[in-house]
């Protein structure tokens, strides 16, 4: 029989560098000799994927899209509380009472933030308020915020801003640490997507105008370029860094069967990339993201290497979740998929297991604050 007790210690570490998540996991339950080696600090040397994380029907879990594989987790932080995106590997969560938190669900720590300032006259149209908001706290709760990020992770810089979109999309607010409140920005425009690239914020509007978020004594909008397209007018939008350079990126959704007593839902069916070009001031299509993998939905965006992985995996593929604020979620958060760029084909392997998964959001993997519990 094996003596795993009476493994060096130094040994058990360097085995640590080379483990996926999982098996770290399933590493420190095999003993407690080696579970005191893990609860001292995780070790790996390699980029971790993004995880997908959602509820099935109230248990929190966990997909990993490298083995495509889910995890159930024990995070009561997160009962009762709608998750309203991701950032810097920290989950932003609001409970019914409409405060409103920040919790990395990898170190358990948490941020206490101010409640969001709004009124009746801030929801748009009157009748929604008046439907939905004004009677169900859960829609109220679910709806607030549509999107928030941040500028840095908390866990490695204390000066850190945290922005959001809220009140039907119509609203920015920020808060920083020693706020008392949130500094409201008015916008004329419905936004849809914001961003933390080089040193500030930038929004995309409806229109496809891309405005930087100027913060001082006037705190405003300005249009730094417009995508003059029409066509794509329609589609959802999203900001991405991608390698320095400021990605604009379409996603085309359009209504679909769900067989559950012929009702339509929305289903994501292609994307499209565009890439500032600074210097000349103008788009440039982009046709393949080669070495790279990207992650979008209601999280900040994430573009991962390929190269830098301890597995080996596809390039060129996007993966995202179901963020679409207008959708019928009456049978779940169905639209959460994986795009392939090379021949355009979509799937949608959660679909196969649940049926009933609900908030997804991608969070990337912070290993300084991945402790064993």
């Amino acid at each position: 029989m094996a003596d795993f007790e009476n493994i060096p210690k130094d040994m058990l570490q360097e085995i640590t560098k080379f483990l996926s998540i999982p098996d770290y996991i399933r590493f420190g339950a095999v003993c407690s000799h080696w579970l005191e080696v893990i609860k001292e600090g995780y070790y790996f040397p390699h980029k971790q994927l993004p995880w997908l994380i959602f509820f099935d029907i109230e248990s929190p879990r966990v997909f990993n899209p490298l083995d495509e594989k889910v995890y159930q987790i024990e995070l009561p932080e997160l009962h009762q509380r709608h998750c309203a995106g991701s950032s810097h590997g920290w989950l932003i969560t609001i409970d019914l009472n409409l405060n409103i938190n920040l919790l990395n669900p990898f170190s358990k720590d948490q941020v206490k933030l101010p409640q969001l300032p709004f009124d009746a006259s801030d929801v748009w149209p009157r009748l929604y308020y008046e439907c939905f908001w004004s009677k169900w706290p859960e829609e109220r709760r679910d709806q607030l915020i549509y999107k928030a990020v941040l500028s840095a992770d908390p866990c490695k810089n204390s000066d850190y801003t945290v922005m959001a979109i809220y009140c039907c999309n119509f609203k920015l607010a920020f808060w920083r640490i020693g706020d008392i409140t949130w500094t409201v920005i008015n916008s004329d425009f419905v936004l849809q997507d914001i961003i933390w690239f080089n040193g500030a914020f930038y929004v995309v509007g409806s229109s496809n105008n891309i405005c930087r978020v100027e913060l001082g004594i006037e705190n405003k909008l300005i249009e730094i370029n417009s995508h003059d397209d029409s066509i794509l007018q329609s589609m959802k939008k999203y900001l991405v860094n991608f390698m320095g350079d400021l990605l604009l990126v379409y996603r085309s959704i359009a209504p679909a069967e769900c067989g559950v007593d012929t009702m339509e839902f929305l289903r994501t069916d292609g994307f499209m990339l565009f890439k500032l070009d600074q210097k000349e001031n103008k788009f440039v299509e982009l046709k393949n993201i080669n070495g790279h993998v990207l992650f979008l939905g209601s999280n900040h965006a994430v573009f991962t290497p390929t190269t830098t992985l301890a597995e080996k995996m596809e390039d060129n593929f996007i993966y995202f979740s179901d963020d679409y604020e207008c959708a019928n979620h009456m049978y779940g958060y169905r639209d959460s998929g994986v795009y392939n760029m090379r021949d355009k084909s979509i799937t949608f392997p959660l679909n196969n297991i649940f049926h009933q998964v609900k908030q997804p959001t991608f969070i990337d993997i912070n290993p300084d604050t991945f402790r064993f519990v």
